[in-house]
């Protein structure tokens, strides 16, 4: 039998329905459903708290997002220039990317690529409209599948949260690059640029606890969630350095394990696990065409309307 195969609504180029990405673009050919999980399903809840905030504010006018974000972005990647290489979605490393999306329900992948570099490195920015994962060669030596999947999954967390554009921004901050307050409209001008960046660097580490979450439910293995921080993690301060907490982008390594543990075993991660389940089961039925015949069909459908066949 034939796979279908469908145009992708983005670069028009025709992929296979039981890959639901464009192998090409990243972009999903396969529509989201009901059964697919939402960033709501699984995030930290003051992680989502804060970005409630943060697009009250609405900090981020189209020339502050020309004029900074995407010279950050351009800068970034000149930075990193000559030690770069694209990842295929059809290679080993590109298929566990788009697998990984597919669980967390990703609208698109973000461009992905292979960083060369002894360090282990896994790292997500964009522009909320253009995000980029990179992982390093030092990384890919040091991990095993599993690890591997639970730090992929870790930053298609970031994504599929809406964390790219805010991390982004952190980055420019944290880096001694300075905001224009006054570009960013009056609800955020009352407040200096060094509250701003605590502000920032509160969030981040309440979203790395939400992509934690989100490399666990990739991995379905608490054990290899920890074993992968505990390959990754930099020495905590001191006890008592207070102040280099504050200004930590991730939280210490022993409150990310407590939190995996406690998720674990929460009913929160159990009912995740269940739709994540019904989502791979239901995985050959969720597509716009029948897998025998070639004809179209609603969506959800699990009976083809043309030839009567079920999908599953």
């Amino acid at each position: 039998m034939i796979e279908p195969q469908i145009p992708c609504p983005r670069c028009g180029s025709f992929t296979s329905v039981e890959k639901v990405f464009c192998v090409r673009c990243g972009s999903r050919v396969i529509p989201l459903t009901e059964y697919d999980l939402t960033a709501s399903d699984f995030i930290y809840p003051p992680d989502e708290s804060a970005l409630e905030s943060f697009r009250e504010f609405k900090p981020l006018s189209p020339l502050i997002n020309e004029l900074i974000l995407k010279r950050y972005v351009r800068a970034l990647f000149s930075r990193l220039e000559g030690g770069l290489a694209e990842i295929s979605l059809s290679s080993e490393v590109g298929s566990i990317i788009r697998e990984c999306g597919i669980i967390l329900g990703l609208r698109s992948l973000p461009r992905s690529y292979l960083l060369k570099s002894d360090k282990p490195l896994a790292f997500t920015f964009g522009t909320g409209k253009s995000d980029y994962l990179f992982l390093s060669s030092g990384l890919l030596d040091l991990l095993d599948d599993r690890e591997l999947r639970a730090a992929i999954g870790h930053e298609l967390g970031h994504v599929k949260c809406g964390h790219s554009i805010y991390h982004t921004i952190a980055g420019v901050l944290t880096s001694g690059i300075e905001l224009s307050l006054g570009l960013m409209g009056g609800a955020l001008s009352s407040i200096s640029s060094p509250m701003l960046r605590l502000m920032l660097l509160s969030w981040h580490r309440d979203s790395e606890i939400s992509a934690d979450r989100a490399g666990l439910i990739v991995a379905n293995d608490p054990g290899k969630v920890i074993s992968l921080l505990r390959k990754l993690h930099r020495e905590p301060p001191e006890p008592g350095e207070l102040l280099g907490e504050i200004l930590s982008t991730h939280p210490t390594y022993e409150d990310r394990v407590k939190r995996v543990s406690e998720y674990y075993r929460s009913a929160d991660y159990h009912a995740v696990k269940r739709k994540v389940e019904r989502r791979l089961r239901l995985s050959k039925a969720l597509s716009p065409v029948c897998r025998f015949c070639g004809g179209s069909k609603p969506l959800t459908s699990i009976f083809c309307p043309s030839c009567g066949r079920s999908q599953l």
